[in-house]
Order: structure tokens, then sequence, then C-alpha cells
């Protein structure tokens, strides 16, 4: 039991002593450059999908009106087709 126990001592504090170095390299210059960098190509990233989804969504548009078009062209030329054969 008493060597379960030191082993559960000893991680804890290599944890504790790990998670402060940790803690002191994350508050450096370079650690708060990267942070700022790393937003930085968030927010790039996010201004690049709104703009795709929106070109997306213009084109998305066009497409439509074109097909629409198309059909009501085949639509006027099948009526004119019946009119043709009186039926």
């Amino acid at each position: 039991m008493s060597c379960d126990k030191g082993k559960f001592w000893l991680g804890l504090g290599l944890g504790a002593a790990i998670g402060a170095v940790a803690y002191h390299y994350s508050r450096t210059a370079r650690a708060q450059k990267m942070k700022a960098d790393l937003l930085t190509s968030l927010q790039e990233i996010e201004v690049a999908a709104e703009e795709a989804f929106g070109n997306a969504k213009q084109k998305t548009k066009d497409s439509g009106a074109k097909v629409a078009g198309k059909v009501a062209e085949k639509a006027l030329e099948l009526q004119e087709r019946l009119k043709e054969h009186d039926l």
C-alpha cells in the first residue's frame, strides 16, 4: 500500500512541476505572438469562408435563373408546336 501512495505523490509532484513549467512558457512573448498569429489566421479563414459562401450562394441563384429561363423557353416552344397542330 505504501508503495502505491509513494507513486501517487511522485506523479502528483511531477505533474505539478510540468504544469508550472508549461504555464511559465505559455506566458512568454513568443507564446503571446503565436497566440496572436493563430487568432489572425482564424479571422482570415472566417472572412474567406464567408466570401466563399457568398459566392456559392450567388452562383446558385445565377444557375437557378438560367435553368428557369431554359425551362421557360422549352415551354414556349412546346406551346407553339401545340398551336401549330391545333392541339
